[in-house]
């Protein structure tokens, strides 16, 4: 049985340094970086640091569900999607896979009443979903906040 972590360069080695260092002279110091680590690859739960150190990986699911790295049945379901096409809104048409999906989280959904899903990609969009709701639901345009808002939307004051 191998031991995690894996060390081979004490953290952080020279080329995961150096790229720390181009990243701050590149690119926007608003992203939150807790520590100096810099992915070279990843399967299963190990992570390996361009520096060839392995660590446990406990982070692959940030803004995703996380199922390991490189699974087999996510990598052959990317595959095959991306043999059809890789992009198209399903905001603005629609989608066989987004309505089977729905569907289904419907059915296992508790309560008993009609239901509806809705699908995003972060924290914000649902929020700004919620909000548009209200205000669909209220007839009401504008919306009054007092907390500070991530979001530059025009119909909230």
């Amino acid at each position: 049985m191998i031991a995690y972590p894996k060390i081979v360069v004490s953290p952080p080695g020279p080329k995961a340094r150096e790229l720390v260092q181009k990243d701050e002279q590149f690119v926007s110091p608003s992203y939150t970086r807790y520590y100096p680590m810099v992915v070279e690859s990843a399967k299963d739960c190990i992570v390996k640091d361009v520096d060839g150190n392995e660590y446990i990986d406990l982070n692959s699911g940030i803004c995703c569900m996380n199922v390991g790295n490189s699974h087999p049945r996510v990598v052959e379901a990317i595959k095959n999607q991306c043999d059809r096409f890789l992009h198209y809104s399903n905001t603005d048409f629609y989608y066989k896979e987004a309505i089977s999906l729905a569907e289904k989280l419907v059915k296992i959904a508790p309560g008993e009443f009609e239901k509806k899903v809705y699908f995003g990609n972060s924290g914000t969009e649902a929020i700004e979903a919620g909000v548009k709701l209200a205000r669909w639901h209220t007839r009401k345009p504008f919306l009054l906040d007092s907390s500070t808002l991530f979001t530059a939307a025009p119909w909230v004051r």
